[in-house]
């Protein structure tokens, strides 16, 4: 004789059971899970970066261009992009340089053009705030350009690369890090408006990281722990 079937529904203690566990994993797993996704989006972002400055490198390196201009900026859609034709650069490196190099005032800058005398970036191309305005420096815009996504944001910097490694960066101090670094860059999830940018202020915030760029172009990258409240080499 067959027995008959056991009752295999669920009774109304084991269905709540299941909503309890699955109110502790909400509780517990979801703010881990959204604070993975966003250490993800902030970390994939930084590499991008890397990668582009590193192109620009090969490019110049290679005879592209005579040399590239680069400013990042925190807002997405705002940053740009200059090259440097190598008759331009030629120029730039001429000793005595062509007058309009200097701004016309070669013997403040031992004959040498700013660019060549100061072996820095100039804070702007021409008609953008920086001493270009007067002609010094000739750049065409290029196209290729880095932005940010909306998830993330940085402090506002410039970086030139020429043929013969980093003329010079933009950089501030970061405690920790010995030496300038470049960029700071962090989530748009924990930073704010004006001095309540996370790269500005004082603040422990997590999803942060710094961009390094050492003499050579050599790129180091740096994460913030905030269990241990210190920048860690990536």
């Amino acid at each position: 004789m067959l027995k008959p079937k056991g009752n295999k529904a669920f009774t109304l203690i084991e269905i709540l059971v299941v909503i309890v566990i699955i109110i502790i994993f909400v509780i517990f797993a979801a703010p881990n899970i959204a604070n993975y996704a966003t250490e993800r989006e902030v970390k994939k972002e930084v590499y991008a970066l890397v990668d582009y400055i590193e192109k620009k490198k090969t490019e110049v390196n290679s005879g592209k261009y005579g040399m590239f201009w680069i400013r990042i900026s925190g807002t997405p859609g705002q940053s740009s992009a200059w090259i440097m034709s190598h008759s331009e650069w030629a120029e730039q490196m001429k000793v005595p340089a062509p007058a309009r190099t200097a701004q016309n005032n070669l013997s403040k800058y031992d004959n040498k053009s700013i660019l060549n005398h100061s072996r820095a970036c100039s804070g702007g191309i021409a008609n953008d705030g920086g001493y270009n305005d007067a002609g010094t420096q000739k750049y065409t815009e290029s196209s290729d350009t880095f932005n940010w996504s909306s998830k993330v944001t940085s402090s506002s910097k410039y970086l030139c690369i020429a043929k013969d490694g980093m003329i010079n960066t933009d950089g501030e101090n970061q405690n920790g890090i010995s030496g300038k670094t470049w960029l700071i860059i962090c989530s748009t999830s924990n930073t704010g408006s004006g001095n309540k940018r996370c790269y500005w202020n004082k603040d422990k915030l997590d999803y942060r990281y710094v961009i390094k760029i050492n003499p050579g172009l050599k790129i180091e990258v740096y994460k913030y722990n905030l269990k241990k409240d210190k920048w860690l080499l990536q």
